[in-house]
């Protein structure tokens, strides 16, 4: 899930343990990056760990769904890792949520979106499409992360 080009601001919804915060600071460097994700316990074992980036990261407890109706910033990054152990919350190929990222992202913002390879994959795929530009479709294990731009 992480972009081709380096991000400034990032958006990370379904940070759970904090590992793709990790990879992009490794990547490329600390830049700012919000983390949303409403499982608490979750998160406070990856704090009690140290599996959270303590740099230039920022934690928000909150439902992603809620939380992007809601939010005003933009950002040139968003990851969309809507898991809660095996089951993928659909809502999150919903024209509603996809048009909300969409506004969310910068012009020629990038973003990842993590899904299973399943017999929704295909519409999934072409709903995505429909809002943004897919630069990518990455294969991994049982899952295709789609990267993709938001259209001009």
């Amino acid at each position: 899930m992480v972009p081709v080009d380096r991000p400034h601001k990032g958006l990370i919804l379904g940070l759970g343990g904090g590992t793709l915060a990790r990879l992009l600071h490794a990547r490329w460097g600390a830049f700012p990056i919000l983390g949303v994700d409403d499982d608490s316990a979750v998160l406070n074992l990856a704090r009690s760990v140290e599996w959270l980036p303590l740099e230039a990261l920022e934690v928000v407890v909150a439902d992603a769904f809620a939380y992007v109706r809601t939010c005003q910033e933009r950002y040139d990054y968003v990851a969309v890792d809507l898991f809660r152990g095996e089951e993928l919350d659909g809502r999150a190929f919903g024209k509603p949520f996809l048009r909300r990222i969409r506004s969310l992202l910068a012009p020629r913002g990038q973003l990842a979106l993590n899904m299973f390879t399943d017999i929704r994959m295909l519409s999934r795929i072409d709903r995505i499409a429909t809002f943004f530009e897919i630069r990518e479709r990455r294969y991994v294990g049982g899952n295709l992360v789609i990267h993709a731009r938001r259209r001009r």
